[in-house]
């Protein structure tokens, strides 16, 4: 069996009514949080006025300005906000985006620079602010995390931070907070996480502890998202605890070749970031199918898909073309989007060999 390791210093409280304890995960000694969200869930439901509840007599401030694949500015912003306030713990409620911002603030509060700075390279030199991750959506698993995504808005173009050091330090996952999203969201969420397990399975960095969690979150949303779609409580109770298994998975085995073929259609046609990935699944899966060093894992992916009537239906069930021209993509973006692609890291961990050629040929395929 192969050698691995398994780190996970997140402490992860699970379930309806968990947000009530929120307090109680908390250092007394803390006084001053900042809370980062976005202005959806700032006016459009109580989960800030819930949280801030929670928090006491502590001096509480709430940066409400976090938009969908966030740029650089908007961490510097948020880490300006903290400097000024004292912060001493960060908050991220929301989806993705909110608890990817969270993270940076919480490294800029205490190192200042640019985030850009740190994209690139720079060490992080002073521990970042403790971070407590509190999703409202069931996608992502930025909750349980060393990984933060943001968008360089200038270069369209989406990267990653990874370190060890913006694991959050509790996940506290409330699948009550998930009731209030559109049916577009748990789709595109839904589909976000079975990418993430899927990929976490067949990368190159899985092992058998990692396996377990992909796979039994692959079941989940396979099983509970079409009730989830229709807002079933109790399917989405089980999105949420998917999110956070493949979250899990990810955290250890990283994402592969398909996310990052994603990032080009988020950040040039504005695609939903599991929505992107969902879309070349099929075709990803057929050029893994052909090309990979990893096909046993293959195959027992194809048969699990089997059960629902195989990937494309089941994509396509949930409302979501697998066709990039049904988005406005056409053949004049495929060297762009290669170009933007086989620079990122995720390639080295793919079980295939993967050239601009071989992403253009999915694209292709995809179209």
């Amino acid at each position: 069996m192969k050698a691995f390791g398994f780190y996970l210093p997140t402490k992860i409280a699970f379930g309806r009514g968990q947000i009530r304890k929120l307090g109680a995960l908390i250092d007394p000694a803390i006084r001053r949080v900042l809370v980062v969200t976005d202005e959806a869930i700032a006016n459009q439901t109580t989960a800030v006025a819930t949280v801030t509840r929670q928090l006491g007599q502590r001096s509480v401030l709430v940066y409400d300005a976090v938009e969908e694949n966030p740029s650089f500015s908007t961490i510097e912003q948020c880490a300006d906000q903290a400097r000024q306030q004292g912060a001493e713990l960060i908050i991220g409620l929301g989806g993705g985006s909110p608890m990817d911002v969270a993270k940076g603030t919480a490294v800029l509060a205490t190192n200042g620079e640019k985030m850009s700075e740190y994209m690139s390279g720079r060490p992080i030199a002073a521990s970042p602010l403790s971070i407590i991750c509190i999703p409202t959506t069931s996608g992502t698993g930025s909750e349980v995390t060393p990984f933060a995504v943001f968008t360089d808005k200038k270069a369209q173009t989406k990267g990653g931070l990874a370190h060890s050091a913006i694991f959050p330090k509790v996940a506290l996952v409330d699948p009550e907070l998930t009731y209030t999203m559109p049916k577009a969201v748990v789709v595109n969420t839904g589909l976000d996480v079975l990418t993430h397990a899927v990929e976490a399975y067949l990368s190159k960095d899985a092992s058998k502890m990692s396996d377990v969690f992909a796979l039994e979150a692959i079941d989940i949303v396979l099983n509970q998202l079409p009730r989830a779609a229709v807002l079933d409580r109790s399917a989405m109770d089980f999105l949420s605890y998917a999110a956070t298994l493949a979250g899990v998975a990810i955290a250890h085995a990283g994402t592969i070749l398909l996310h990052v073929m994603g990032y080009p259609l988020t950040a040039c046609h504005n695609i939903a970031h599991g929505r992107a990935t969902a879309i070349l699944l099929p075709a990803f899966m057929d050029f893994m199918r052909e090309r990979s060093t990893a096909r046993d894992k293959v195959t027992y992916l194809e048969t699990a898909f089997a059960r629902v009537g195989g990937i494309e239906t089941f994509v396509q069930a949930c409302g979501v073309s697998t066709r990039l021209s049904s988005y406005g993509v056409t053949t004049g973006d495929f060297d762009l989007f290669a170009e933007k692609t086989i620079v990122k890291s995720d390639i080295g961990i793919t079980p295939a060999v993967v050239t601009k050629e071989t992403i253009v040929e999915i694209l292709r395929a995809a179209l």
